[in-house]
């Protein structure tokens, strides 16, 4: 956090009084130590009270942040959700237990409800609908939701953000940034979590999340993207009565995925179910590179006829072509037990530093890929494959990037469910016939034609730019500007060899010339003509014998 956002911090009372219970808060935990050798209390002359909390070093460090982050509520509950995103960072096992976070919040009053839809609308509720339950259906850290009517007799719910909830957000993230900062610069154990980086995806992702309408335009694309599939729905935005605060859709009527998975009724086809929701999903990404990241029980309905309906589309990812094939190639390397090729393939993905030992990884990915070869494909869990190449990856400081590990989470989810409804799912069926379609289509007319009219222009420059750029180098090579080291090995090795080559190459040449000599004087001076001759065949013989058996570095 620069100096200027540090003088701020100490000169807002607010955020000072929000530090300092949040410190009380950590200390609580039985994480005091944290606390003291950061020295944020000292550096922003706070008190910090140390009781902790009964029995609680009875309870595993993981489990006491997720009960810390529960505490301290609303931007920190929403932190630790999206840090179990990143699985790469902080590990498999906090990673699992951050994911029990649950955001929910006692409810804000109805009239401050209301009164935010109008204020965010410009006409009073009565205009815009027939009824308005004052009665939420549920309430979460950002925002809390009503059903309602329209006047045209539509059922439909309202989402409000809850008032104050962007300041508090921004003063929660300024403190966290400082925190941040502190914690790389005085806690070196925590380098490898990069708390910086985490702050600052966290607060691009929140702020996101933060924006009503882009989630509006989030949910009709995926509308857009479904509107001709029979097991899928999508709910319907109100465009035109939604606002950054304020989001009116379609009330979609179904069950709880969660509730039919508790269910023991025939009444729903359990497997057909999972097969949807995993054929949904894995049509998204391979498909139209757009998917739902969040898609846990509490975010999707069961409708009529087992039709699958996915809410809340605040938490929505994008991938693009390339990063899809990489994914493919990678479980396909995997699955053909090709750990010399997954490796390659990271390689090309950029991922790789100089510095990492290739063999050793290569080692350790093909004791991984051993473990999953006897098994037959159907056994072989998605989820779980991956997550082993995270930890080969973590181990070698390999990143993988923050799209490829969002992604990776939600196929993660999808999976529990899927294997929830049905304990013989398996994500690799699923997937086959959609990672068939996408390898066709890689390798198509089609897509080499877009590849090469998206690369033309490139190519264009490159071939215009090339002569202009060269005569550059050159004028600078000429003229001082740069300079050109050459670094030799065994240069004086070489020398040696080109001497050789030369005295032989002479040698030859002079042998060459006394048998051409002593031809023609033969005939003049016999005698001459033979010692001539005898000298060249020993010459030669002596050369010849030089040659055979020369070898280097003699």
């Amino acid at each position: 956090m620069a100096g200027s956002d540090f003088l701020s911090l100490r000169q807002n009372e607010r955020e000072l009084k929000r530090t300092a219970h949040i410190l009380n808060i950590v200390a609580k935990f039985g994480m005091r130590s944290v606390v003291e050798r950061i020295r944020i209390g000292e550096k922003l002359h706070l008190k910090v009270g140390w009781q902790q909390k009964e029995n609680i070093e009875k309870t595993t460090e993981k489990a006491r942040l997720r009960m810390l982050l529960e505490e301290l509520a609303t931007t920190f509950v929403k932190f630790g959700q999206i840090l179990s995103t990143r699985e790469d960072l902080v590990g498999q096992e906090l990673a699992d237990e951050l994911a029990k976070l649950q955001d929910s919040m006692r409810p804000f009053p109805s009239q401050q409800a209301r009164h935010e839809i109008e204020a965010q609308l410009g006409k009073s509720i009565k205009e815009v609908f027939s009824s308005f339950d004052d009665n939420p259906i549920a309430s979460a850290s950002i925002a809390q939701v009503h059903r309602a009517m329209l006047k045209n007799g539509k059922a439909v719910v309202v989402k409000v953000q809850r008032p104050g909830i962007e300041e508090t957000i921004r003063e929660d993230t300024q403190i966290m940034h400082y925190l941040a900062t502190m914690l790389d610069k005085y806690v070196p154990e925590m380098k490898h979590w990069n708390p910086k980086l985490l702050v600052d995806e966290f607060e691009r992702s929140i702020m996101k999340e933060l924006d009503f309408q882009r989630e509006a335009k989030s949910a009709i694309r995926m509308r857009d993207n479904f509107s001709g599939e029979k097991g899928v729905y999508i709910p319907m935005v109100y465009e035109h009565i939604s606002t950054s605060r304020v989001l009116v859709m379609e009330e979609a009527r179904g069950t709880r995925l969660s509730d039919v998975i508790r269910s023991n009724l025939g009444k729903y086809d359990k497997t057909l179910i999972a097969r949807r929701g995993a054929d949904a999903f894995f049509k998204m990404v391979l498909e139209d590179g757009f998917y739902h990241a969040d898609p846990h029980p509490g975010n999707i309905l069961v409708m009529k006829g087992n039709v699958v309906c996915f809410l809340d589309f605040g938490r929505v990812g994008s991938v693009d072509k390339e990063l899809a094939m990489s994914m493919l190639r990678l479980v396909t390397f995997a699955v053909d037990n090709d750990p010399r090729g997954l490796v390659m393939q990271l390689s090309r993905m950029g991922l790789i530093d100089d510095g990492v030992d290739v063999e050793a990884f290569t080692e350790d990915m093909a004791d991984l890929l051993d473990t999953y070869y006897s098994r037959k494909l159907e056994e072989v869990q998605m989820g779980h494959l991956l997550r082993g190449l995270f930890s080969v990856t973590d181990k070698y400081g390999v990143r993988s990037p923050r799209a490829f590990t969002e992604l990776s989470r939600a196929l993660f989810i999808l999976e529990g469910v899927g294997m929830a409804l049905n304990p013989k799912f398996n994500a690799f069926a699923e997937f086959r016939p959609y990672a068939s379609r996408a390898a066709a289509l890689a390798y198509s007319p089609k897509r080499l034609e877009t590849i090469i009219r998206d690369n033309i222009l490139d190519v264009e420059y490159m071939v215009k730019t090339f002569p202009g750029t060269l005569r550059k180098i050159m004028n600078k090579l000429e003229s001082g500007e740069m300079k050109v080291e050459l670094v030799h090995t065994n240069l004086a090795s070489l020398a040696e060899d080109l001497d050789r080559m030369s005295n032989k190459l002479s040698l030859a040449m002079v042998l060459a010339a006394m048998v051409v000599g002593s031809s023609i004087v033969i005939g003049t001076s016999p005698t001459l003509g033979r010692v001539g001759f005898a000298i060249s065949f020993v010459l030669g013989l002596w050369l010849a014998v030089k040659i055979l058996l020369y070898r280097p570095n003699d």
